[in-house]
């Protein structure tokens, strides 16, 4: 019996990275197929469908819109989600969990009523659909996760710290720019990161809030509506490396990061 766990939770582990990366590799395979349809075995193979992505100019353009919305949505949904935490971070009881409650609940709505939602909220703002309605949608769904990762960190906080600097004569500036912040930096770093790929992925309220500006996501749909082709499977395969260095950068980051504040302290 013993024997029998030994082997079968390693099987089980490596049956689970394969059903993981599998299909991501086929993907990556299809895009060297030199034909204009997805099938197996490929029996030629070619570059040309990568080189086409990288100079395909509604790629670029799609790409460069995903990027602005990303970046702005991210600056939005830290501007609120900041003081939002530190609202939580002083109350108790009740409150806050009410307060959490209420700031949780777009992450748990489905994706769909989210933006018909926001579609119909923009509509009596009098914004027209584009970019900004696809940030200010894209900000509300980001805003929890922020709020909650920037919380985590300042419950692990010592308020001890702020009342010692208080006491050596520093105002709240200093202590919010050179305590506050840095001790954040980690947490902060995070929700950056996380909302910008949120962002960058999101298709439902693109789609519904970008009118005729597409996302990246939505190109990739409007393309997909046309047939499945190796050009799609070489634009998934950049953007799945592209995801996955910055991933890696940002783990390597926050390892650093760690690193650097257990030698200090």
């Amino acid at each position: 019996m013993m024997r029998l766990r030994h082997f079968a939770l390693p099987a089980i582990f490596w049956l689970f990275v394969a059903y993981l990366f599998i299909p991501i590799i086929v993907m990556a395979a299809m895009g060297f197929r030199d034909s204009n349809f997805v099938a197996f075995p490929i029996q030629n193979w070619t570059t040309r469908w990568y080189q086409s992505v990288l100079f395909d100019k509604d790629i670029a353009q799609s790409l460069w819109l995903s990027l602005k919305v990303a970046v702005v949505s991210t600056l939005i949904a830290l501007a609120v989600g900041l003081p939002s935490a530190f609202l939580v971070a002083r109350t108790t009881g009740i409150i806050r969990a009410a307060l959490v409650a209420i700031i949780v609940l777009p992450a748990f709505l489905p994706v769909i009523v989210s933006a018909i939602a926001l579609r119909m909220f923009i509509g009596q703002l009098g914004l027209e659909t584009g970019p900004t309605a696809i940030a200010i949608g894209h900000a509300a769904s980001t805003i929890p996760f922020v709020v909650l990762m920037v919380l985590t960190r300042l419950n692990a906080m010592n308020p001890n710290i702020a009342d010692a600097a208080r006491n050596l004569g520093a105002d709240d500036v200093i202590i919010f720019t050179r305590i506050i912040l840095p001790y954040l930096a980690p947490a902060l770093f995070g929700a950056v990161m996380f909302a910008m790929l949120l962002s960058f992925e999101d298709f439902v309220r693109s789609f519904f809030l970008g009118g005729f500006e597409q996302t990246f996501p939505v190109l990739l749909f409007s393309k997909l509506r046309f047939g499945l082709d190796p050009g799609l499977a070489a634009i998934s395969t950049l953007v799945l490396l592209i995801s996955t260095a910055i991933g890696l950068y940002a783990d390597h980051f926050l390892r650093r990061r760690r690193m650097k504040n257990g030698i200090m302290s």
